[in-house]
């Protein structure tokens, strides 16, 4: 049932950008490529009924430490509790000097054939944002604070001085 579904949202998601007959190979994968600048990769994993989306941030690793620290330093940043990756996060393969973001959609019940056509713009989003996060990052130079898209194609802006929670960073609330 949850392949069929990850077809289904296959399917609707091909409508979308007008390419017919989108389907996956004999790895249950789907490689797309965004723009000519990078590849969307889906994949459905039946033992979990998950249909992954990961693409790739990087393809071969600063030689110069300072700036690898910096890049990962700034990769952890975003990615706790997946708050500047889609709900996903990042991986590093370092001997393929290869980073990659991910998230993933569940495939099971409750889910319907347009999750995927949905959520994608936004992933693809997230993954430009980050691209040019890396690139800035690599060239040596101060990349722009994140913004998350909001509706109507309005920006806002991750204020990471400001306290999330009553009292401050460090106090605790009595309960």
């Amino acid at each position: 049932m949850s392949y069929e579904n990850a077809k289904a949202n296959l399917k609707e998601f091909g409508k979308e950008l007008n390419l017919e007959g989108l389907d996956f190979d004999a790895n249950n994968t789907c490689i797309l490529g965004i723009d000519n600048t990078f590849s969307l990769h889906l994949t459905y994993e039946p033992n979990s009924d998950r249909l992954y989306l990961y693409s790739p941030l990087l393809d071969g690793l600063p030689k110069d430490q300072k700036i690898l620290l910096k890049l990962y330093e700034r990769l952890l940043e975003g990615s706790m509790l997946g708050g500047q990756m889609a709900g996903g996060g990042v991986g590093v393969a370092v001997k393929e000097e290869l980073i990659l973001l991910h998230c993933y959609i569940e495939m099971g019940v409750g889910t319907d054939a347009s999750a995927l056509r949905r959520f994608a713009p936004l992933f693809v989003e997230v993954v430009e944002k980050w691209r040019d996060i890396v690139g800035k990052i690599c060239a040596g130079q101060e990349p722009e604070p994140f913004t998350l898209p909001l509706p109507g194609g309005k920006q806002m802006p991750i204020d990471k001085k400001k306290p999330s929670a009553p009292g401050g960073p460090g106090e605790y609330i009595k309960i």
